[in-house]
């Protein structure tokens, strides 16, 4: 037990050498296309919706469409950024890559879910706390696991979770953790840490909303 959270258990993510956010490392493949969740700053979405933003600009862009990152909408104040993931970093995606690699916009999700499985084969689900679990060795991509529907369909008929739904959260890059509805101390603890994770990751924050995993979908965990 520590002292300041209520008698709630406190758990942390393992640090991780930390990648650059996208600038300019050489192009990749399809084959490194991955999926960035980030903090959204606009209306609430109380549920999800993936979906391409559309009215973006980017100074010095705005006669090249084509080169302007590609974002799409996702659930609560979170969104999900495009990029090819390379050892110097991450590089944004774009509508020029997408030509470039015969693509379609609505093939990046799953892309980018598989490649993730591929490029990071170590990837654990690890136990800091009964009933808490947390994604670890993800290379600060932890948080777009929760794009992997397959993953969150078969977790949610553990019965640690008693038959119940699953409550996540992404305080930080490199933290997605979650546990079961069912149990009113578990998400009360799950929260408690997620607000403190939040405050400590400072510049690499992502949200302190609660998310329900509820027909092969997110949406908003009311507090």
């Amino acid at each position: 037990m520590v002292a300041g959270l209520s008698g709630a258990a406190s758990f942390r993510a393992h640090a991780q050498q930390a990648k650059p956010e996208p600038s300019a490392p050489p192009p990749g493949t399809r084959d490194n296309v991955v999926a960035l969740v980030r903090n959204f700053q606009g209306p609430i979405r109380k549920f999800q919706d993936i979906r391409p933003l559309t009215g973006m600009t980017v100074q010095g862009l705005e006669n090249q469409p084509d080169m302007l990152p590609l974002i799409d909408t996702f659930v609560g104040d979170l969104d999900i950024r495009y990029a090819f993931d390379a050892d110097g970093g991450f590089r944004y995606l774009t509508g020029r890559d997408l030509k470039t690699l015969r693509l379609t916009r609505d093939q990046l999700p799953a892309l980018a879910v598989a490649n993730y499985r591929k490029l990071y084969p170590k990837l654990t689900v690890e136990r800091p706390a009964p009933f808490i679990g947390m994604f670890a060795n993800g290379g600060e991509l932890e948080p777009s696991k929760m794009l992997d529907v397959d993953f969150w369909e078969k977790e949610k008929f553990r019965p640690l979770y008693a038959g119940g739904e699953i409550v996540c959260a992404v305080p930080a890059r490199d933290v997605c953790w979650f546990t079961g509805l069912k149990t009113a101390d578990n998400v009360s603890n799950l929260r408690a840490n997620t607000v403190r994770a939040y405050k400590e990751a400072g510049e690499r924050a992502i949200s302190k909303l609660m998310f329900l995993w509820r027909n092969k979908r997110w949406e908003v965990l009311e507090a």
